[in-house]
């Protein structure tokens, strides 16, 4: 195994001995069904110093940002989030550090009513594990629904939090990022509006290229992408160069924007949507039978980055 995927295609092999599980390993979040009525969705995730946060975030940055990454997963599921598991492994148990985390976690537990019902605490190296479960509201959303000629989408601007990290050194460029690296708005709202009609969908953390991939390959299709239409920021382009705009806006990942496909038809409810909730949704591309095509100026493009993995970046 040389990379996460490599794991992922290992575990999703292994046999399944509920009946409950609708979807287990594989998309943003398993999906499980305890009764006729209700289906939940499952996901956790680990963020660690270096790799995710670093020692210039506050305590309330790692509180909200922890916290959003999860979030985020069940919006691309199309449901509503409900409860939250903290594991946190801390280097000394500091009551003032604690508090401070929790206040940047209650914005978000707050805004979206959710409750934290348990968890872990234990000494080591600073790391946060989340657990977060949600529950279906419409129709739940998976990457593999993806059908021919769908048009596919994304929300808010792209590129962003890789932008942050490339722009450190610049003050001027790092404040006009900052936000959305540790920030960033999960699409709670949005994901819940979409699940009524979009056929597939994802969040953007590992990179557009990486993530929209991960769509085609669980649907059996491919996609066209025109490059020239994923959003940015208005001074985007006056802060990356141009070696660096592939990577921030194809590879860097971190956006938690929604990537969703939808049919043609579409399109007023997806207009009305983004009127209504006063977020961008860009049309970028469309979902075909095989391959993975982009296009710049209007000529073929070839994509040399392959998105975020934790075992093959450094």
């Amino acid at each position: 195994m040389k990379c996460e995927q490599d794991f992922v295609n290992f575990l999703e092999k292994l046999k399944s001995y509920n009946s409950s599980i609708i979807k287990g390993i594989g998309d943003d979040c398993s999906v499980l069904k305890f009764s006729n009525k209700s289906k939940y969705v499952f996901t956790t995730d680990t963020s660690l110093l270096g790799p995710h946060f670093t020692r210039d975030y506050s305590p309330e940055d790692i509180g909200y940002k922890c916290l959003a990454t999860n979030i985020s997963d069940i919006a691309a599921m199309g449901c509503e989030p409900l409860y939250a598991m903290y594991a946190l492994t801390l280097p000394k148990m500091s009551e003032s550090w604690l508090k401070r985390f929790y206040k940047g976690s209650q914005r978000l537990l707050k805004k979206h009513k959710i409750s934290i019902v348990g968890g872990d605490t234990t000494k080591g190296p600073l790391s946060i594990t989340i657990q977060m479960i949600g529950i279906q509201k419409h129709r739940i959303l998976m990457r593999s629904g993806a059908k021919l000629g769908d048009d596919i989408y994304v929300s808010g601007t792209i590129g962003n939090a890789r932008a942050a990290l490339l722009s450190r050194k610049n003050p001027t460029s790092f404040n006009y990022f900052k936000k959305y690296l540790i920030n960033p708005t999960p699409r709670v709202n949005l994901g819940l509006e979409i699940s009524k009609f979009a056929s597939s969908c994802i969040d953007i953390s590992d990179g557009l290229a990486k993530d929209l991939k991960n769509i085609v390959t669980s649907s059996n299709k491919g996609f066209k992408v025109d490059i020239d239409k994923i959003p940015l920021r208005t001074k985007f382009n006056q802060y990356i160069s141009n070696k660096n705009i592939e990577e921030c806006i194809l590879g860097g990942g971190e956006d938690y924007e929604l990537c969703f496909t939808a049919s043609k038809k579409n399109i007023n409810n997806i207009n009305d949507i983004s009127n209504r909730l006063k977020i961008k949704i860009t049309k970028i591309g469309c979902i075909t039978s095989e391959g993975y095509n982009y296009y710049k100026d209007g000529k073929a493009y070839k994509v040399k980055t392959k998105g975020y993995d934790h075992f093959r970046n450094k």
